[in-house]
């Protein structure tokens, strides 16, 4: 649950599942930051994590898409949020991004092509590693890095809003 416009919105069904504000996706870091502290949800009464498709579906339902972080500053903010958020652990959280269409081309739930890329880079695991069997994209939440991973796997997921639905929302 959360407060905008003096107005209570509430995200069901969400679980450790993140309901985020991004206007639009391209605002200067300390104002992606504002807006991550200022709206987000967590349920402790739904303990259910989902797969990345269904984690999509959700996201729709709800108005909004799949968080698709597009440069560093984004990439950053959302990494420093999901650590706290999630801290101490780490938890893996679905992003915007795959390449179901095209194994090695990445790209965002809204069909764009990604850019900017954040993959673990480690002697003993590099990413991506999956081929043409992992193609779906999370965050690590420990240090912001991502993993490709078998689609149907369940964890965590998040959830961008542009301020115009929210807009169109309060007015109903």
């Amino acid at each position: 649950m959360w407060k905008t416009a003096n107005r209570m919105t509430f995200c069901t069904d969400f679980h450790v599942s993140l309901c985020l504000l991004f206007p639009h996706m391209a605002a200067k870091v300390g104002e992606l930051e504002d807006k991550i502290q200022e709206v987000y949800q967590h349920s402790k009464d739904n303990r259910k994590e989902t797969g990345r498709l269904e984690a999509s579906r959700k996201c729709l339902e709800r108005g909004g898409r799949m968080a698709m972080p597009r440069d560093r500053k984004e990439q950053e903010a959302l990494a420093d949020y999901v650590k706290s958020f999630f801290h101490p652990g780490n938890w893996p959280v679905w992003l915007g991004i795959n390449d179901l269409r095209s194994e090695g081309m990445y790209l965002f739930d809204d069909g764009t092509r990604v850019q900017y890329f954040q993959w673990r880079k480690h002697f003993l695991s590099s990413q991506p590693d999956g081929g043409r069997r992992e193609n779906c994209v999370a965050m690590s939440s420990d240090d912001g890095d991502w993993w490709d991973h078998y689609c149907d796997r369940t964890m965590n997921y998040l959830c961008e809003f542009d301020d115009r639905y929210h807009f169109l929302k309060s007015l109903e």
